[in-house]
């Protein structure tokens, strides 16, 4: 994790042409061997043309799950520094005023150039999941930075206000639970930070234990019980005394409506092969949209509606060009229109393959090994010294 020991991204670029090279001469032919080479030429080109365009970077959208966070659900070492830098960097209150402490290594030189104006998570996760599962040091500064959370679908300012919200029809949240109930799946749905599910099961759990998401609990009508009681944390037995007192509701019962709802089970063949095209089949019916994040879990959101949608609106509010300004790191498919609407797109090394098409670079370094952090400081940021 020390900095010191990375030499320049330009160097390492060089330095793997010339590996690549020399692996080529001794396994292909000399026709073959020209035409890598001439790949690692325009290989080459693209990097030095990205360098070209991080001049006019102003702005940084960043996915959460598996771009900041490994699949452990922890953050490297390197992508902490660079996202505090970069939050220091463009909300210097959030540093206590210390101009002089923008890196947190105190061995490193800080930085003073406050080129980056604008830091935001653009994730599917609620605004309460994201600041909660990036941790402690990151948890408060997040909160004076902008969001794209939900999917697009639950967008703010610095200040917390809101730009844009829209929620689910509730013929589509019916036919959503009509499917669950055929196909004996877990659903749940998202309110804000409010999570609702019908059934707490173990995929329904790992939201909050593993995922750093609020618990869910039930939808009921109004009955003068707190509803909040009813949790998925709380006692078996205490919920089931609770729950012979009333019914629970569908989710499309919920009066405000849902922002999107999240169809899951522990089988991703299964969500792929039989439960999404039904649920695509769906959404056409009722105009909504399907996207997915997480293996496990499908996702239900409005039409017209995605992640860079909200980004899009996000850069707007802020007087960003995001064709022009904007860096973007994702991993997913429900990644793909952001990285695709930046002027850098950025894929860390595990990112999916609809993910790596839409980016413009693909690093080596996979989430787990600061990959997002390094596309920080690559194309954004000055690299740590």
């Amino acid at each position: 994790d020390d900095a010191s020991s990375i030499p320049i991204f330009h160097d390492l670029v060089l330095q793997t042409i010339d590996d690549i090279e020399r692996e080529i001469r001794v396994e292909t032919n000399d026709n073959n061997y020209d035409d890598a080479k001439e790949d690692d030429n325009i290989a080459l080109r693209n990097y030095n043309e990205l360098l070209e365009r991080k001049k006019y970077i102003r702005a940084i959208a960043s996915d959460v799950d598996g771009t900041l966070l490994s699949s452990g659900q922890s953050i490297h070492a390197r992508t902490l520094r660079a996202v505090m830098r970069a939050i220091h960097e463009a909300y210097p209150h959030t540093n206590n005023g210390d101009d002089d402490n923008l890196n947190t290594d105190a061995t490193t030189t800080p930085t003073r150039i406050r080129r980056i104006q604008h830091f935001f998570p653009a994730t599917g996760k609620s605004k309460a999941g994201a600041s909660s599962s990036l941790g402690p040091q990151l948890s408060p500064l997040i909160s004076s930075c902008p969001g794209v959370y939900l999917q697009g679908l639950y967008c703010v300012d610095a200040h917390g206000n809101i730009i844009f919200e829209k929620k689910l029809p509730q013929k589509a949240i019916e036919a959503a639970e009509d499917l669950v109930e055929e196909f004996g799946i877990s659903i749940m749905g998202y309110d804000g930070d409010e999570l609702y599910t019908t059934e707490f099961t173990e995929v329904v759990r790992s939201l909050s234990e593993y995922y750093g998401e609020p618990p869910c609990k039930f939808v009921f009508a109004d009955t003068g019980i707190d509803d909040d009681n009813i949790i998925e944390n709380n006692d078996a037995n205490d919920n089931k005394q609770r729950l012979n007192k009333k019914s629970p509701l569908k989710l499309a019962q919920h009066s405000p409506g849902m922002h999107k709802i999240l169809l899951m089970d522990p089988d991703p063949e299964k969500l792929t092969t039989i439960i999404r095209p039904r649920l695509e089949q769906l959404a056409q019916i009722h105009g909504v949209t399907v996207t997915q994040a997480v293996p496990t879990m499908l996702e239900l959101l409005p039409g017209g509606c995605s992640k860079a949608d909200g980004v899009a609106r996000v850069c707007r509010a802020l007087g960003i060009d995001p064709g022009k300004e904007l860096l973007a790191v994702g991993d997913a498919e429900n990644d793909v229109g952001m990285l695709e609407l930046a002027a850098i797109g950025v894929a860390v090394g595990n990112a999916c393959e609809m993910a790596r098409g839409a980016a413009d670079f693909v690093m080596k370094e996979e989430s787990a090994e600061g990959g997002a952090g390094l596309a920080l400081e690559m194309f954004a940021l000055e690299m740590m010294k």
